[in-house]
């Protein structure tokens, strides 16, 4: 597979995901999350809202940090439908491929969707549009891929304090 072109393809759903739900929520956008699964089938952008986020604190403040933290609590799935339909539509031709080394091909795709996440977040491209940092996360949908990764590539995805606040979240000891 060539990883550089899926790269580039996720890039730019990435940013017409964005930019669709920035124009429907703007402003009220606190969070966003490109996730994958550990069948290496699927990317797809989720968004979280300010609204929604205080709403699901509010009504279960147990567990506020999994309504910041974990991409499946969050507003909204959608954005670049067709862009994003195509991409899963490759993964799941290329994991379906005979002769596929699959532990090698999942890895490429998570480190690639980190780039594009990372590369997007250098750029300012969400601080620009939304005139404030977010929390940007890559994630994995059921997934036993240890915190440790998912601790690296937050910190890699967001500021510092993010970062921070990211690993304090994957960190704690649940009751």
């Amino acid at each position: 597979m060539n990883f550089e072109s899926l790269k580039q393809q996720i890039k730019t759903a990435t940013k017409n995901a964005f930019l669709e739900n920035l124009n429907k929520y703007g402003k009220e956008i606190c969070g966003f999350a490109l996730v994958s699964d550990d069948g290496a089938m699927t990317v797809v952008p989720y968004t979280n809202t300010s609204t929604h986020l205080q709403k699901m604190q509010k009504e279960d403040p147990l567990y506020k940090e999994v309504y910041e933290f974990e991409p499946a609590e969050w507003y909204t799935s959608d954005g670049a439908n067709d862009e994003v339909n195509a991409i899963c539509k490759t993964l799941n031709k290329e994991v379906l491929r005979e002769n596929v080394n699959f532990e090698a091909f999942k890895k490429q795709l998570f480190e690639t969707c980190v780039e594009v996440l990372e590369e997007l977040q250098h750029d300012n491209f969400f601080k620009d549009n939304l005139q404030k940092a977010i929390l940007v996360l890559f994630s994995i949908s059921d997934t036993d891929e240890p915190e440790e990764n998912l601790i690296k590539w937050s910190k890699r995805t967001n500021t510092m304090t993010y970062g921070e606040a990211y690993q304090a979240y994957q960190n704690k000891v649940w009751e």
